[in-house]
């Protein structure tokens, strides 16, 4: 049975070191060059994780900016066999009220400067197209677990949802939100759109 090493890149209001029992921080490089922030090491209920800030810890670095492609290898590189990520998000339907979470199952890219794949035909990076299917894009016994955990706990939490993806760092206008929220989006971000499209290196 293989060992579980979980990756948690944390969004706004989640990247604190103290998660973890233990912790040791490395620097890694990628082919695509450095991620976000150190990579943070250590274990959480005796599990062993590595805590990435997508935006660095001083959350500098704006959505367009984050450098996804590197924060996902590197954490291929530390062994991760799992990553859970967490995001900021406003919500575009009246029942998904602040505080809740939302255990996303879609998403809408409205996302329009980022690179989407590890295949980009450059020098040193994964050569060929590969095409990848998006019609399931998250994990459903991932999804199924933080569900019962968020239970457990005692918070709301929404099964499934729809996230837009937007380009930021400006919020959408009311009249944007209308139009989302007409296309089926539950909640609304800056971030998911690539990371997501690298989970399928895992």
């Amino acid at each position: 049975m293989s060992t579980v090493k979980i990756g948690i890149i944390g969004g706004s209001g989640l990247n604190n070191p103290e998660l973890f029992e233990t912790s040791s921080e490395s620097y890694v490089q990628t082919p695509f060059g450095s991620p976000s922030d150190v990579l943070v090491e250590g274990k959480i209920s005796g599990v062993p994780c590595v805590l990435l800030a997508r935006h660095g810890r001083k959350h500098s670095i704006m959505p367009t900016n984050v450098n996804y492609r590197a924060n996902l290898w590197a954490l291929k590189e530390k062994g991760c066999t799992h990553v859970v990520v967490s995001t900021a998000c406003g919500s575009l339907q009246e029942h998904i009220k602040p505080g809740d979470f939302v255990l996303l199952d879609q998403f809408i890219d409205r996302t329009t400067k980022r690179v989407q794949t590890f295949h980009d035909g450059e020098e040193g990076h994964p050569p060929g197209i590969l095409h990848l299917p998006m019609d399931k894009p998250f994990c459903a016994d991932t999804r199924n677990i933080l569900e019962e955990s968020c239970k457990e706990l005692g918070y709301n939490v929404h099964s499934k949802g729809t996230v837009v993806t937007v380009e930021g760092p400006r919020f959408s206008s009311k009249a944007e939100s209308l139009m989302f929220r007409l296309w089926g989006g539950d909640v609304i971000n800056m971030t998911t759109v690539p990371e997501v499209c690298f989970f399928f290196f895992f």
